[in-house]
């Protein structure tokens, strides 16, 4: 199946925990490249998402917080963990302002700057970050969802949300609370001391 006959069908059938509830609306990354969100970049990974547009990030700062979050996770990024910039403000971050914006932010393999049309980008800002379009909550004219990180393993089902100047370090620490392990492989092992021979 071709990428083009992918972007077509994306009424199939859900998969994975979170497929009913995140949309798998087609968005276009920061290269050029068109996806379908859940299935081609949530679906069995380990994510952090946000909202974010380029003439707001000197407000909330959220990109400035992920790149720290990408140097400490060095080498993790792109394998076992991958960032989605989703933007508010699709008419003017187009994928070529976005990648020049990811360029100059530093972003490397593994994230992903994306926008779409309006009302799937919309949609999905309401479904993951508030309780409805332009949700403000708190301070007199703070968008929750543009200061806020989202924290998932799409694999299992857990997800998990952060402000976005939580420090670095804090940031890494919740990732792994909910990254999978591997288990090790054969029947089972007892630890602890030998058992007593009659």
């Amino acid at each position: 199946m071709t990428m083009s006959d992918r972007l077509e069908d994306c009424k199939r059938p859900a998969r994975g925990p979170d497929a009913e509830r995140i949309p798998n609306h087609v968005v276009t990354t920061h290269a050029g490249a068109r996806a379908l969100f859940y299935d081609d970049l949530i679906a069995g990974r380990t994510v952090i998402l946000h909202c974010m547009s380029i003439a707001t990030e000197p407000a909330y700062r959220t990109v400035e917080s992920l790149a720290r979050v990408q140097r400490l996770l060095g080498g993790r990024m792109g394998r076992d963990v991958f960032f989605y910039s989703l933007t508010v403000d699709p008419g003017r971050d187009t994928p070529r302002a976005l990648r020049e914006f990811a360029a100059l932010q530093g972003a490397g393999p593994g994230w992903s700057f994306l926008t779409g049309e309006p009302e799937a980008l919309l949609d999905l800002k309401a479904r993951l970050f508030s309780h409805g379009p332009g949700h403000v909550h708190g301070m007199e004219g703070v968008d929750c969802a543009m200061a806020m990180l989202r924290y998932g393993n799409a694999a299992v089902g857990l997800w998990g949300a952060v402000p976005a100047r939580t420090g670095p370090e804090w940031i890494v620490q919740r990732l792994a609370w909910i990254e999978s392990r591997e288990h090790p492989v054969g029947p089972p092992r007892r630890r602890g001391p030998a058992p007593l021979r009659a």
